[in-house]
């Protein structure tokens, strides 16, 4: 039995980041208070069969949470789940990293730190609303000494980019030498303060031909320092993240908290955004669902296969549980619309390199598939 991965959003920042779209709400004591007992309530509402092996705590800011706090909440999960951790990973912003907080997290037996750097370039952050510690360099080396699996995440493409800025971060990378980067392209399709300036003409995005050039830059230089990519946003040196694979391969995952989302056999969930329709729904011994789907078979292929062929080894499908037929149908439509982008080997299907330059063009077109699939199946 595959075993399941637990997310816990901890929805509270010091302040809002203007690229930032995620649920998140402003540090307040009482607030936190009313969290934390209700996010103790929600845990008790879970009793997944299997094993749980990954664990993860994103944000908002998890690193301001305060520590008495976090034990509580993993001595909860320890209580009420069947928790067999190979991975256990907290977000962390730069100027949180403290010894401090480095050794009290390690002692709570978190062993892997993501750290959001985002960009090295202290006018970029400024612009999206974001500190840029001094002794930024100190605190990451810091973070590297005192945790063996750190990651760093960043995002090409703010207002502002340019070559050098590119290349300071690849250089970090190069000293640092963190264990697995993310490097995300900058998603413009979101309502934020920053693009709301962008459409007001405030600020600007940069070029889209230069941030291909730079993007290109940055595949080239993380291969060239031995990292390996194995998802879209993804490259490690030989440790992957563990519990976002589990996304990638649609596997299941219990979110716990605001806004969090889950997966667990063919039903996907999303929790309220509304902290206290939140609040109230746990507290009356009710799952706080926002949304909730029980998927179609054609529904969970395609997201199996949406998740699936962002990794660069693609998905063997032989091992799920979906009907020959179809199996045979949706591939045969893939490969003959997309084929200079894929490689299919009976059950078993990715992108190829093009195909990896190309995938928002790709996934649209899988969307497409989908509507006919479904369309079809329904007639």
């Amino acid at each position: 039995m595959s075993k399941t991965g637990v997310y816990v959003h901890i929805p509270f920042c010091a302040r809002k980041c203007t690229y930032c779209d995620f649920c998140t709400l402003e540090v307040d004591d009482f607030a936190i208070e009313r969290y934390h007992y209700a996010l103790k309530r929600e845990i008790e509402l879970y009793r997944p069969s299997g094993r749980i092996d990954t664990l993860y705590f994103g944000g908002g800011s998890p690193s301001i949470y305060p520590s008495s706090l976090l034990r509580d909440l993993i001595e909860k999960l320890k209580e009420s789940l069947p928790l067999d951790l190979k991975e256990a990973t907290i977000e962390s912003n730069p100027w949180e990293l403290t010894v401090d907080r480095l050794r009290s997290w390690q002692k709570l037996g978190f062993n892997r730190l993501s750290i959001g750097v985002q960009s090295t370039d202290r006018d970029i952050m400024r612009v999206c609303n974001r500190p840029f510690p001094d002794d930024l360099v100190e605190r990451l080396t810091r973070a590297v000494e005192i945790f063996d699996n750190v990651n760093f995440d960043f995002i090409l493409g703010l207002p502002g980019e340019n070559r050098i800025n590119v290349e300071n971060s690849l250089k970090l990378i190069e000293t640092l030498k963190p264990e697995h980067i993310s490097y995300y392209m900058f998603d413009s399709d979101h309502e934020t303060g920053l693009m709301t300036a962008v459409k007001n003409a405030i600020i600007e995005l940069p070029d889209s031909g230069l941030i291909d050039e730079l993007y290109n830059t940055i595949v080239k230089s993380l291969k060239r320092l031995g990292y390996e990519r194995y998802e879209v946003s993804s490259w490690s040196n030989g440790r992957p993240s563990l519990h976002n694979l589990k996304y990638w391969e649609n596997s299941d995952y219990i979110g716990l908290g605001l806004s969090a989302g889950g997966h667990l056999g063919f039903t996907r969930y999303v929790n309220s955004e509304d902290f206290d329709l939140y609040c109230a729904a746990v507290n009356e011994g009710k799952k706080p669902l926002g949304y909730v789907r029980e998927n179609s078979m054609v529904q969970e292929l395609f997201e199996t296969l949406f998740m699936g062929l962002r990794l660069t080894r693609g998905l063997d499908l032989s091992k799920e549980v979906y009907p020959a037929e179809l199996l045979e149908v949706v591939l045969d439509k893939i490969v003959s619309r997309n084929y200079k982008y894929v490689e299919r080997e009976g059950s078993a299907l990715r992108l190829n390199a093009r195909g990896f330059e190309m995938s928002r063009s790709f996934f649209e077109e899988l969307i497409d598939i989908k509507e006919e699939i479904e369309s079809a199946v329904s007639s």
